[in-house]
């Protein structure tokens, strides 16, 4: 911290040495920033404000100490999850109209003052670029509500008992320790408990659900594979389900399958090049699907069934899928003449749906899924455009479609991004039905407030078992979760 407090000082005392003289130059002022993941909010905001003031003040752009005169506004907004930070700036005019964005992200603290210079760079240009000099300073008053007109305009909208779903119980486990990312659930054991495997990004542990989680057992994946998802199914038929993992090395797929042997997990394949998904395809049964990685797309062909047969994997039963689709954000349901349709997350959270043959019939407004979970390639193709040398791909929510034709998506809401960095902190799950031209909601689930990595629904019993996060891991934290159910009634 005493860096921090050197840093606000050196940066104060460069500020007030500059004189800039240039008639043309455009007159800026830094509001501030809004500061989120860390404790010591006041003397960040500081430490990030006046290092950002001093290396926007140039040739072209006179920093001013008060908004009085001021022709852009500067605000910036500091995001810390774990190790990793993300700055955003948005520099506006004086009427508010966006001139231009821009961010930066580091992975330590060492990063943090060559960001700022970096961030100060690209606001620089695009201000340079994008402002144009008005008439006035003053901001429009036309087109703003008051709390009272908006009072007026929410009057008529009808709340249909229907749509508000109470939950017939719910049962939440005692914390579990570690930041965890995936949940697939096992079989149920003699004693009426039921087993439940639950991954984190380097480790899966497996619990007996009875009145409290019981840890079975757990096994430690190396620090380079990092797991994007656990599922479960039981492909060889033997009554024992096997836990299919996606992990990423680092440089290709690299997935595993490991099986119970007792109560201690054993790996039975090693090294597969595919995704792995469990889908119930219009609720039906729930199978492994899988996909591949191109060498320059993320998802690379078709979606195809994965079958065992002895010790060996196969894949058939080709899915093509529409536009935006792939294997973490589709699903199909039916309606009640058979007419088949696929329902596709996008990645900017819209549901779409569609006919069959690709044909778009429907669009969400709202935003749903929304996940962190997420791994990292190599994009130097296109470092000029986006200033980064790797590129974020984060792994959809699943999409769950019940025997009854009813679509299961949980919302997440929080920042979606924040340069490439997504921080969630509550949840709602939604079921939809299908009334010919959109989905409509059915029931949700009372909104958490927590950030929900994964979930599933068992049909059987009617319940929707959820994976929590309580608390992030950051530096010598490992975070807390919790697994939920909900009884739906």
């Amino acid at each position: 911290m005493k860096a921090i407090l050197s840093l606000i000082a050196l940066s104060g005392l460069i500020l007030s040495f500059s004189h800039p003289c240039d008639a043309e130059q455009i007159k800026a002022y830094v509001t501030g920033f809004t500061i989120t993941g860390v404790q010591n909010r006041d003397e960040l905001k500081m430490a990030l404000q006046l290092p950002l003031m001093s290396r926007l003040n140039g040739e072209r752009i006179l920093v001013i100490d008060s908004e009085s005169g001021a022709q852009v506004m500067v605000s910036g907004s500091y995001l810390a999850v774990g190790r990793i930070f993300s700055i955003d700036a948005v520099a506006k005019s004086v009427s508010g109209s966006v001139i231009t964005r821009a961010f930066v992200q580091g992975e330590s603290q060492d990063e943090l003052i060559p960001s700022v210079g970096k961030l100060a760079q690209l606001l620089t240009e695009g201000i340079v670029k994008g402002y144009q000099p008005v008439s006035t300073r003053e901001p429009h008053a036309s087109g703003i509500i008051r709390s009272t007109d908006e009072i007026a305009a929410r009057a008529g909208v009808i709340k249909s008992e229907q749509v508000e779903k109470s939950a017939g119980g719910r049962w939440s486990s005692r914390p579990v320790p570690g930041a965890m990312i995936g949940i697939a659930e096992g079989p149920a054991t003699a004693g009426g408990a039921r087993e439940l495997y639950i991954a984190g990004d380097h480790a899966v542990k497996l619990y007996s659900q009875g009145k409290e989680l019981e840890l079975l057992s757990e096994v430690t994946l190396p620090g380079d594979q990092k797991i994007l998802g656990i599922d479960t199914a039981d492909l060889d038929g033997d009554g024992s389900c096997e836990v299919y993992l996606t992990v990423w090395n680092g440089n290709a797929l690299a997935s595993q399958v490991w099986t119970k042997k007792g109560n201690s997990l054993e790996k039975i394949a090693d090294n597969l090049p595919y995704y792995f998904r469990g889908i119930a395809l219009n609720g039906g049964e729930k199978k492994i699907y899988v996909q591949q990685m191109g060498s320059d797309s993320d998802f690379y062909g078709d979606v195809f069934e994965l079958v065992r047969k002895g010790k060996e994997y196969e894949t058939r039963n080709p899915l093509k899928l529409p536009r935006f689709g792939n294997l973490f954000n589709f699903n199909m349901f039916s309606d009640n003449r058979g007419t088949s349709y696929v329902v596709v997350l996008h990645s900017d959270g819209n549901l779409i749906v569609y006919t069959a043959a690709g044909q778009k019939l429907w669009r969400s407004s709202d935003k749903y899924g929304g996940s962190e979970t997420f791994f990292q390639r190599p994009d130097l193709s296109n470092v000029r455009v986006t200033g980064e040398s790797y590129r974020w791909i984060h792994i959809d929510q699943r999409i769950v479609v019940t025997k009854q034709g009813e679509i299961i998506v949980p919302q997440n809401s929080g920042f979606w991004n924040i340069g490439n960095i997504r921080s969630f902190s509550k949840n709602v799950i939604y079921c939809f039905t299908w009334n010919g031209s959109s989905l409509q909601k059915k029931w949700h689930t009372a909104q958490s407030e927590t950030y929900l990595p994964d979930y599933f629904y068992d049909g059987s019993r009617n319940e929707l078992t959820l994976l929590e996060m309580i608390d992030r891991a950051a530096l010598a934290n490992k975070g807390t979760s919790a697994v939920s159910v909900i009884k739906i009634d």
